[in-house]
C-alpha cells in the first residue's frame, strides 16, 4: 500500500517552476502576440531579461534581422500562430532561421529554431494563450545531430505546461514518454500514458524508481539517475536497449529508446528532481539494423564473384544481425524429402548441419515448404508441426527456426534456414529481413551463375569465331559495331577496338562507302538480311573484295536484340569472275568474227550455186551439183546461226517479241521447218493435239525454233523408217496451269549418265557412223534457254540406249480460254519473175562474193555495177544513175555504215534503196544499219529469194 501522506505531498506540483526549468526556450503569447510568460531557457538563449520581454509584442522584443536576405521568419511565425488560433490545434513549424542580437549589441547572430505553437484553452473553449516552444537547433542544422532534434521535439511538448490542468493534459497527450522524479530517491511525481505503456501500465505514482520498477530491469538506470541528480548535468542516450516487462513478473522483451534525464532546479539552482523524456525508437533501430545488414550483403555481393561465397556471406550476416545459433543454405530433394547442407554459419559452441538430413524426422513442416510457404516457428514444443520432434530439434539448437523456400520453375530446390537454440518470438521485422536477405542472396547467386555461364559462353563463342576463316562481327540494335573476331584485325591490320561504332565504313573503298552505309541502314530499318559486296582495305594496303552478310538476332517476342555478321574474302573469286567475263566477251567476239568470216566465203559459194542452177541448163548432173552446194551451204549457215544464237540466248541478250499465241500455230511452224528431214529419213510422224485451242504468250519465232530443234533431233537420231510422235496436252500445276509439248521417238535413246547434262552446251551422245546430220551440241541448250525465257522448262527422258527418247517443253498457259485466231504459217512465196530491171551497185571487198552476186543479179535481169571500195562507189554514184545499193559493212577504206550515210546525204539518192549485206548478223548490227539509213539488212549468205522480192521495182 502507498502511504496517503506521501501521495498528498506530490499531488500539487508547481507547474510554474516546471515550466521555468524546461530545458527548451518557451514563452506564452496572447492572440495579439503579446508575451505574457517566458522561461529561463528562453532568456538564456536570447540574451534578454525577463522585464524586457513581458508585456511587449513578440516582434518588438525580437525584431527580424534587417540584413538577412529573403527573411521570412516573422511572416512564418505569425502565420503559424494564426493557424493555431483558427484550427485550435498545435502547429509544428519547419526549422526557421531567426537571428538574435548579440549580447554585446554588436549585431545579429545567426540562429535556427524549431518552433511548436500550442493552444491553451480558456473556460469558454477559445484559445486564451498560445505557447511557443522553441529550440535552438543551429548546431543541429549545421551538424544534423539527431539527439538535438529529439530534445527539440521533447521541449516542444513541454511548452504545453502553462497551467496545472492544462500542463498535465499536455503531458498525457505527448507522443513520447515522460516522467517527473523528485528528490534524491527519484520518487515518481508524474508519468504520462507513453511512459505507462513502456513500463506495462504499472501504477508507480508516489513510489521510488527502485520500488515501482523492481524486477523490470529499470534498476540498471539508478546509477545514471543518481549521477544526474548529484552533478546537475543532463544525460542523453540514443538507441539504448531497454528491457520491457509488459506485465509484472511476465516475459520481458527488448525495446530501443532515445531518452534524456534532465535535472529540474529551484530558483537558487538546487536540483530538486529529474524530468525523464524519451521516445521508443525500436522500429527505427530495427530498420537501421536491417539496412546495415542489407548494406553488408551488398558489399558481399560486390566483393564475391562466386554464387557459393555470396550465399555463405548472407548466412553470416543473418546470424550476426539476429543473434541466432545457426544460419545455413541447403539443397532440397522434394521427392526424397532430404536437405543437403554444404556449409552453414554457427554461433560459438553450436554444431554444424553440414551433411544430409531427412526433414520428415523433424516434423511435417516440409509440407509447407513444398507449397512454397515460409515456415516460422516460435517454439518447437508448442507448434503442432514440430511438437513430436521437439527434442530432436532442440538437440540441433533449433528451439525456434525460420525456413525460407527457394523455387525454380515452380519446383522446390533449396531452403535458407535460421535456427535459434531457445524459443523465440520472431518479429515481423525479423521475418522481413530474413525474407529479403534470402531473396537477394538467391537472385544474386542466380545472376552470378548466369554471368559465369555467359562468360563461358562468350569465351566459347570467341574461340569459335576466332577459329573461323571468315571475319565475324556483331552490332547493337542501332547498328553500332561492338565486336570483331581476330580474323578481322588480322585482315585489316587495324588496332583492336578501333573500328567499333561506325568506324568500319572508313576501311571501305571510297566508291563503296556510301552504298554500303545506305544498304546497312535499310536493313536496320526493315530488319531484312544485309548482303553486299564491297572492297575492304587489307593490312597490305590493297583493297580486296569481300562479301558482307548480316542477320538480325531476335528474342522470344521477335524484337531485334543484336545483329551478327560475317565478311568473307572473295577477292580471288571476283578476279576469276572478271576473267571469266572477259573470256566470255572474247568468246562472243570470236564467235561473231567467226560467223562473219564463215559467211563471207559461204556467200559467193551460195550465189555461185544459184547462178549455176540458173545458167547450167537442164543437165541433171549440173542441177544435182547445184542442189548439193545449196543444201550444204544452208546447213553450214544454220551451224553459224546456232553458234550466235546460243551465245545470245544463254546470256539473256535476246529480246522476245511477246504476243498471244495458239500452240497449234507453233506446232505448224515447227513441222514446216522439220518436215524435209523427217520425210527424207522416211519417218512416220504422229500428232496428238488437244480438241480445244491452248494459248501461251511468247515469241513465235523462238518457240518455233525450239520445237523444230526437238523434231530435227528426233529425225537425226532415229534410224530411217522410225516413228516420231508430237503431243500437246495440258499440264496442271498447283500455282500455274501449263501446257506440255513433247516429242517422242523410237531412236537410239540415251544412256542414264547422259540425261542430267543433255541440255548443257556441246553435249552429244556418242556419234555413230550413220549420224551424218549430227550438229555441234547446241540445239538442246537453245531449247532449254528459250523455254526458260518464256517462264517454262525443258525436260528429257529415255528408257536407255536403243529405247528411244522423249523431250518435253512446258510453258505457262494464258488465263483466258477465249480462242485466238489461229496463226497461219505463210509459205515462202515463189521468186517472182522479173517484171523490170533495176540498176544495182554492189560494193564488197570480197571479189568472189561481189562478182558472183552481180552475175546472179544480172541473171535475174538487173544491170549491175560492182566496186571493191567505198571511195570508188561514191565517185561512181555521182555520175551514174543507180536504183539500189547493196553494200558490205566491212569495207577497207570506210565501213558500210559511213558509206550509207554519205549516200543518203546526196539528194540524188533520195528514195533509193539501200541494202546491207554483211557477215555481221547480231541485233546491234541491225540497229546500227537502220540508224545509218539502210532499208534492209541481209546476213551472208543471202536468201536469194527474199533479196529478189525486195528488188522488185516498186516493191
Amino acid at each position: 500500500m502507498i502511504d496517503p501522506s506521501a501521495r498528498a505531498r506530490v499531488a500539487e506540483p508547481d507547474f510554474g517552476a516546471l515550466f521555468d526549468v524546461l530545458p527548451s526556450p518557451s514563452m506564452a503569447l496572447t492572440p495579439d502576440l503579446t508575451v505574457v510568460a517566458a522561461n529561463a531557457a528562453l532568456l538564456r538563449a536570447t540574451g534578454v531579461r525577463r522585464e524586457q520581454v513581458l508585456g511587449y509584442n513578440l516582434f518588438q522584443v525580437f525584431p527580424e534581422n534587417p540584413e538577412q536576405q529573403d527573411a521570412d521568419g516573422r511572416a512564418n511565425i505569425a502565420a503559424s500562430v494564426a493557424r493555431v488560433l483558427a484550427r485550435k490545434e498545435r502547429d509544428v513549424m519547419a526549422v526557421q532561421r531567426y537571428d538574435v542580437l548579440a549580447e554585446d549589441g554588436s549585431g545579429y547572430v545567426e540562429r535556427h529554431w524549431k518552433l511548436v505553437h500550442l493552444p491553451v484553452f480558456g473556460e469558454d473553449g477559445g484559445v486564451r494563450y498560445v505557447v511557443q516552444h522553441s529550440e535552438d537547433v543551429t548546431q543541429c542544422v549545421k551538424e544534423a545531430a539527431q539527439a538535438a532534434e529529439l530534445r527539440t521535439e521533447i521541449s516542444a511538448q513541454a511548452q504545453k505546461l502553462r497551467e496545472q490542468h492544462l500542463m498535465a493534459e499536455l503531458f498525457q497527450q505527448a507522443p513520447v514518454f515522460m516522467a517527473m522524479l523528485e528528490g534524491p530517491n527519484h520518487r515518481v511525481a508524474f508519468v504520462n500514458s507513453g511512459y505507462l505503456q513502456l513500463i506495462g501500465h504499472r501504477n508507480i505514482l508516489g513510489m521510488t524508481v527502485a520500488e515501482g520498477l523492481a524486477g523490470a530491469g529499470a534498476q540498471d538506470d539508478l546509477a545514471l539517475l543518481d549521477q544526474v541528480f548529484l552533478t546537475g548535468k543532463p544525460y542523453v542516450a540514443n538507441g539504448a536497449k531497454y528491457v520491457v516487462q509488459a506485465a509484472p513478473y511476465g516475459p520481458v522483451s527488448e525495446r530501443y529508446v532515445d531518452f534524456v534525464y534532465q535535472p529540474m532546479r529551484r530558483d537558487d539552482g538546487v536540483v530538486t528532481g529529474i524530468l525523464v523524456q524519451g521516445i521508443d525508437v525500436t522500429e527505427r533501430v530495427q530498420t537501421e539494423v536491417r539496412r546495415n545488414a542489407l548494406v553488408r550483403l551488398g558489399d558481399a555481393v560486390r566483393n564475391h564473384k562466386l554464387p557459393e561465397d555470396v550465399i555463405v556471406q548472407a548466412c553470416v550476416i543473418l546470424g550476426e544481425t539476429l543473434g541466432v545459433s545457426r544460419v545455413g543454405y541447403g539443397a532440397i530433394d522434394p521427392e526424397a524429402e532430404t536437405l543437403t547442407v554444404d556449409q552453414d554459419w554457427t554461433a560459438p559452441g553450436v554444431d554444424t548441419l553440414v551433411g544430409t538430413l531427412r526433414l520428415r524426422d523433424y516434423g511435417s513442416f516440409i509440407d509447407d515448404l513444398k507449397l512454397g510457404n515460409m515456415v516460422a516457428i516460435d517454439d518447437v514444443e508448442g507448434d503442432p508441426r514440430t511438437r513430436a520432434a521437439a527434442l530432436a530439434l532442440q538437440g540441433r539448437y533449433a528451439g525456434a527456426f525460420v525456413n525460407v523456400p527457394l523455387s525454380e520453375h515452380g519446383k522446390l530446390v533449396a531452403v535458407i534456414f535460421v535456427n535459434n537454440a531457445a524459443a523465440r518470438q520472431w518479429t515481423e521485422e525479423e521475418l522481413a529481413l530474413i525474407r529479403e536477405v534470402a531473396e537477394r542472396a538467391r537472385t544474386t547467386s542466380e545472376r552470378l551463375r548466369s554471368e559465369i555461364a555467359l562468360r563461358l559462353s562468350e569465351a566459347r563463342f570467341r574461340t569459335i569465331a576466332d577459329a573461323m576463316p571468315q571475319m565475324v562481327w556483331s552490332t547493337l540494335t542501332d547498328g553500332s559495331h561492338d565486336y570483331y573476331n581476330q580474323r578481322w584485325y588480322d585482315f585489316t591490320g587495324v588496332p583492336p577496338g578501333s573500328t567499333h561504332g561506325d568506324a568500319w565504313n572508313g576501311l571501305l573503298h571510297a566508291e563503296d562507302q556510301g552504298r554500303a552505309r545506305d544498304i546497312w541502314h535499310q536493313s536496320l530499318a526493315s530488319g531484312g538480311i544485309y548482303e553486299i559486296e564491297y572492297r575492304l582495305r587489307h593490312a597490305s594496303g590493297e583493297y580486296r573484295w569481300v562479301l558482307a552478310r548480316a542477320l538480325p538476332i531476335r528474342d522470344d517476342t521477335s524484337a531485334i536484340i543484336r545483329w551478327m555478321g560475317t565478311c568473307t574474302d572473295i577477292h580471288a573469286q571476283k578476279l576469276a569472275e572478271a576473267g571469266w567475263r572477259q573470256a566470255s566477251q572474247r568468246k562472243d567476239e570470236f564467235l561473231a568474227m567467226l560467223a562473219h568470216e564463215l559467211r563471207n566465203p559461204l556467200a559467193p559459194i551460195s550465189t555461185a550455186a544459184q547462178l549455176l542452177k540458173l545458167r547450167g541448163g537442164h543437165e541433171p548432173h549440173v542441177q544435182q551439183a547445184s542442189d548439193i552446194i545449196i543444201r550444204q551451204v544452208r546447213h553450214m549457215t544454220e551451224l553459224v546461226d546456232d553458234l550466235l544464237d546460243v551465245s545470245r540466248v544463254t546470256r539473256g541478250l535476246v529480246q522476245l517479241a511477246q504476243q498471244d499465241l495458239d500452240v497449234q500455230a507453233i506446232v505448224s511452224g515447227a513441222l514446216e521447218q522439220a518436215r524435209p528431214l523427217i520425210d527424207a529419213r522416211q519417218h512416220v510422224l504422229s500428232l496428238r493435239l488437244p480438241p480445244a485451242p491452248l494459248h501461251v504468250r511468247g515469241d513465235k519465232t523462238r518457240l518455233v525454233q525450239a520445237l523444230a530443234n526437238l523434231l530435227n533431233n528426233a529425225a537425226k537420231y532415229t534410224p530411217p523408217g522410225g516413228w516420231i510422235t508430237l503431243a500437246v496436252a495440258p499440264a496442271f500445276d498447283a500455282e500455274q496451269p501449263q501446257v506440255a509439248i513433247s516429242v517422242t521417238d523410237n531412236g537410239i535413246g540415251m544412256a542414264p549418265e547422259l540425261l542430267p547434262r543433255v541440255f548443257d552446251l556441246f553435249t552429244q551422245a556418242e556419234r555413230t557412223p550413220d549420224r551424218a546430220q549430227g550438229g555441234l551440241g547446241l540445239g538442246l541448250a537453245l531449247v532449254k534457254s528459250i523455254a526458260s525465257l518464256h517462264g517454262g522448262s525443258a525436260g528429257a527422258a529415255s528408257g536407255g540406249a536403243g529405247h528411244g527418247s522423249t523431250f518435253t517443253i512446258v510453258l505457262p498457259l494464258l488465263a483466258t480460254t477465249m480462242a485466238l485466231p489461229p496463226s497461219v504459217a505463210v509459205a515462202p512465196a515463189p521468186v517472182a519473175a522479173p517484171v523490170g530491171s533495176l540498176r544495182l551497185m554492189i560494193v564488197d571487198d570480197n571479189q568472189d562474193a561481189a562478182q558472183t552476186l552481180g552475175a546472179l543479179m544480172e541473171a535475174h535481169g538487173h544491170r549491175v555495177l560492182v566496186f571493191e571500195d567505198a571511195e570508188s562507189a561514191l565517185r561512181a554514184s555521182a555520175d551514174k544513175q543507180v536504183d539500189a545499193y547493196i553494200l558490205d559493212i566491212g569495207l577497207p577504206d570506210m565501213d558500210g555504215y559511213e558509206l550509207a550515210r554519205r549516200l543518203r546525204a546526196n539528194p540524188a539518192n533520195n528514195g533509193k534503196l539501200l541494202i546491207a549485206l554483211t557477215g555481221y548478223g547480231q541485233a546491234q548490227d541491225r540497229v546500227l544499219s537502220s540508224a545509218a539509213g539502210f532499208d534492209h539488212h541481209f546476213v551472208k549468205p543471202v536468201d536469194h529469194a527474199q533479196l529478189a522480192r525486195v528488188l522488185v521495182p516498186g516493191g
